[in-house]
C-alpha cells in the first residue's frame, strides 16, 4: 500500500477518480513523518519550507522586519533552512533526472513521473504502467539500474549517496 510503503496493493486505486489520484500523488511526494522509515521529503521539511516561503513574503512586505521561523516550539536556524532548501532542490532534480531516464525508454508521462516518485520516495506501487496490479519488468535494464540507484539514494536521504559521488569525500 502507498500508506505503509510496503508495495502491497490492497485496492486498485487506478479505478478511482482522477482527483483522488492527484491527492495520492501529493501525499506520495510529501512522504512520511520525521524519523519514520517512510520515504519522501518528510512532513517536517514541507512545513519548514512552507513557513520559509511565508516568511519571505512577510520580508518582502516589511524589509526591515525580523522574523523567526518556528516549527512546533523550536526555532529553526538559517543553516538548517538552507539544508532543507538544498535537500528539496536535490530531491526535485533527482526526480527530474529519473523521470527523464524512464521517459527515454518510451514510457508515457504518467508512468515516468510516477516511477520516479515511487522509487526515490520508496513508496511502492505507482500510477500508469506500474500501478497496483503491475510491475517494473517491462523496463529496459538501464532504466532498472537507474531506478535501483534512485531507490538507494531515496532510502539514504539523498545527501549521503550524493556525498559519496564527490571528489572531496574520497580525498579525506
Amino acid at each position: 500500500s502507498i500508506l505503509t510503503t510496503t508495495g502491497y496493493a490492497t485496492w486498485d486505486y487506478e479505478l478511482w477518480p482522477n482527483f483522488s489520484k492527484i491527492i495520492l500523488f501529493f501525499l506520495m511526494f510529501i512522504g512520511g513523518c520525521s524519523g519514520s522509515t517512510g520515504g519522501g521529503i518528510k512532513v517536517v521539511r514541507i512545513v519548514a519550507l512552507f513557513k520559509l516561503w511565508i516568511n519571505n513574503i512577510k520580508y518582502m512586505l516589511h524589509p526591515r522586519g525580523i522574523f523567526t521561523l518556528k516549527v512546533g516550539n523550536s526555532i529553526i536556524r538559517k543553516d538548517v533552512l538552507y539544508t532543507i532548501s538544498g535537500f528539496f532542490a536535490l530531491y526535485i532534480f533527482t526526480l527530474l533526472g529519473t523521470t527523464l531516464v524512464v521517459g527515454s525508454s518510451g514510457a508515457d508521462l504518467e508512468t515516468a513521473i510516477s516511477t520516479a516518485l515511487v522509487t526515490v520516495g520508496n513508496i511502492g506501487p505507482g500510477f500508469g504502467a506500474i500501478g497496483p496490479a503491475d510491475n517494473y519488468a517491462f523496463f529496459p535494464d538501464y532504466v532498472k539500474w537507474v531506478l535501483s540507484f534512485a531507490m538507494m539514494a531515496g532510502r539514504l536521504e539523498l545527501f549521503t549517496v550524493f556525498a559519496l559521488l564527490t571528489r572531496q569525500f574520497w580525498k579525506r
